[in-house]
């Protein structure tokens, strides 16, 4: 199925639109290691409630109760953060409207 995509920004996006962008790659649900410089490097230990088969999490409806280091990526948090991928879908969105 093929996700409709929508000319609004990222900021104007329903909360179910804005999640629908997610490619669940779990990329952002990797531990990082920050640097003494401040270099991010992600690492292979996922969270331990991602699916690493799905890419799921699974504790997702209730992900910010039981992990405290769980962190919601609204737009104003993705434009902020330097730990995401590149290719993530929400990073290219937020860039692709700047």
């Amino acid at each position: 199925m093929r996700r409709k995509k929508s000319g609004a920004s990222p900021k104007q996006l329903s909360l179910e639109e804005w999640e629908n962008l997610c490619k669940r790659c779990g990329l952002c649900c990797f531990e990082k290691w920050v640097e003494e410089d401040g270099t991010i490097r992600p690492t292979d230990i996922p969270c331990r409630f991602l699916d690493i088969v799905t890419r799921e999490c699974k504790v997702y409806h209730k992900r910010f109760e039981v992990d405290e280091g769980c962190v919601k990526l609204t737009p104003d948090v993705v434009e902020t953060v330097q730990w995401l991928p590149p290719d993530c879908a929400y990073v290219k969105r937020i860039h692709g409207h700047r």
